[in-house]
C-alpha cells in the first residue's frame, strides 16, 4: 500500500485482492471515517461562510440606515455621526459607555 495525496492510503485493485476480509474492513472502515471528517469539515465550512455572509449584510442594512439620520435622531440613539461604525461593530449602545 501506497500513501498519496494528505498521507491517506492508496490501495490498487490488485493490492485490495491480497487482503484478508479483516484488512479489508478495517481499511473501509477508516475510508468511511475519512468521508465522514472530510464531509463533517465541508458543512463547516458552508456554515461559516453563511453566518460571515449574514453578518456582513446585516452590517451594511444597519449601517445605511444610521447613515440615513440626522444628527438630532442619531443623539436620540445614543451615536453621534463618527460613532456609527463602531456602534454597528460593538453591537452594543455606546450611551454607557460614555
Amino acid at each position: 500500500m501506497s500513501y498519496g495525496h494528505c498521507r491517506h492510503p492508496t490501495i490498487w485493485p490488485s493490492e485490495w485482492r491480497g487482503l484478508t476480509p479483516a484488512q479489508k474492513g478495517t481499511l473501509t472502515h477508516r475510508l468511511i471515517r475519512q468521508a465522514h471528517r472530510a464531509r463533517t469539515h465541508a458543512i463547516g465550512g458552508l456554515l461559516l461562510g453563511w453566518a460571515r455572509y449574514l453578518r456582513r449584510r446585516r452590517y451594511t442594512r444597519d449601517l445605511a440606515e444610521l447613515s440615513t439620520m440626522d444628527d438630532m435622531m442619531l443623539k436620540d440613539v445614543g451615536v453621534t455621526r463618527c460613532e456609527v461604525r463602531g456602534a454597528i461593530r460593538s453591537g452594543t449602545d455606546l450611551k454607557s459607555l460614555r
